[in-house]
């Protein structure tokens, strides 16, 4: 069966690596700032056993403390492309996804430039198989639109990356450049679990942060439902009917619950939502696609499709490994927990058709 991983992490062993792609004046920065140059804010919570698969870093060369370690072109051929027989692989960012939770916009400005140049050299112009995703500013529109419109139309990318840490929910006005960006240029937009509660971002939660990683890992997709709940109810999809959005990594059995809600209460609350026209359950059967990992684990995996039936996953679902972090999901093993008259949709065909890549994989 063809299969496209939607959720394959990359990175640069160090934000230094990206100094031969920063205009002097940030490279001066970067190089120079702080007792050995620019760190990037990262998870007051470790995970107890390590972040990533052995078989993903060398443990004996990272650094002590190393949270994000990056990535090498080879080994992910050798881990992923290869070994599953990918048709496509979409990158998503590790360390990079901070760039949006720094106070100072500009900085991260000049650093998603350098990111997505740094990506286009190494990683997406030697492998074809490989698409990315375009890294913004999330906390400076304008000068994330700039960048989406200064590389959105190469095909080497496929979409447009936000992080589920942000300061502002993402269907507020104030990111309304971004979403004008995207529509202009037909990209769309993934918003993915990460750094939440780190940098300026808010609490994971209203209750406030959780002492364990546990409880952050359960509870990060409660931001992704925020973001999900604001992009609807301020009618993004139908004011930019020429993008689309995929929620990764936040899980999907509570989004199921959380949409029967909002197409509740925009019965009864229609009149300040002027620009969601119609149910919001309407656009994400047509312009909203979910990813499986981490696929949720019943007790009785029977309980499992039903539970998701509401999303209809034979549509809207796209498989995701989440390569090379600790929870990687084997497409095989994940495939068969779920029905089979699902499995050539969520493997492949949704996907293809989200990320318009090439007609012969969504054959």
């Amino acid at each position: 069966m063809t299969l496209v991983d939607c959720d394959i992490h990359v990175g640069y062993e160090s934000v230094l690596d990206l100094a031969p792609y920063l205009d002097p004046a940030t490279r001066e920065l970067v190089v120079n700032c702080g007792t050995n140059g620019l760190g990037m804010p990262s998870y007051p919570w470790y995970h107890p056993t390590g972040w990533l698969r052995n078989d993903a870093f060398d443990r004996a060369s990272a650094a002590v403390g190393a949270q994000l370690v990056g990535q090498t072109l080879d080994r992910v051929r050798a881990n992923v492309l290869d070994p599953l027989g990918l048709a496509h692989g979409i990158l998503t960012p590790d360390e990079a996804a901070a760039f949006s939770i720094l106070p100072n916009g500009l900085l991260a400005a000049h650093l998603a430039r350098a990111y997505n140049d740094w990506l286009l050299e190494q990683w997406l112009e030697p492998e074809p198989r490989l698409r990315g995703l375009i890294v913004v500013p999330a906390q400076h529109p304008e000068a994330a639109a700039a960048e989406i419109r200064r590389v959105g139309e190469r095909d080497e990318f496929a979409g447009v990356f936000l992080p589920g840490a942000a300061r502002i929910p993402y269907g507020s006005p104030v990111h309304d450049p971004i979403w004008r960006a995207c529509d202009d240029l037909a990209l769309p937009v993934v918003v993915h679990t990460h750094f939440e509660g780190v940098g300026i971002a808010g609490p994971v939660t209203a209750a406030g942060y959780p002492d364990h990683y546990g409880e952050y890992h359960a509870l990060c997709g409660s931001g992704m439902h925020g973001h999900f709940a604001s992009i609807l109810c301020h009618g993004i999809l139908e004011r930019f009917p020429r993008t689309g959005l995929m929620m990764m990594e936040g899980g999907l059995v509570g989004f199921v619950g959380l949409l029967w809600r909002l197409d509740t209460v925009w019965r009864a609350c229609r009149s300040e939502m002027p620009w969601c026209v119609r149910p919001p359950s309407e656009y994400v059967f047509e312009r909203v696609r979910f990813t499986t990992q981490p696929l949720e684990e019943p007790p009785d995996d029977r309980l499992l499709a039903p539970a998701l039936e509401g999303l209809r996953p034979w549509d809207t679902l796209c498989f995701s490994s989440d390569y090379p972090h600790w929870d990687y999901d084997e497409p095989r093993q994940t495939l068969n927990r779920l029905p089979a008259d699902w499995r050539e949709g969520i493997a492949h065909r949704n996907a293809a058709r989200f990320f318009g890549l090439p007609a012969s994989v969504a054959a």
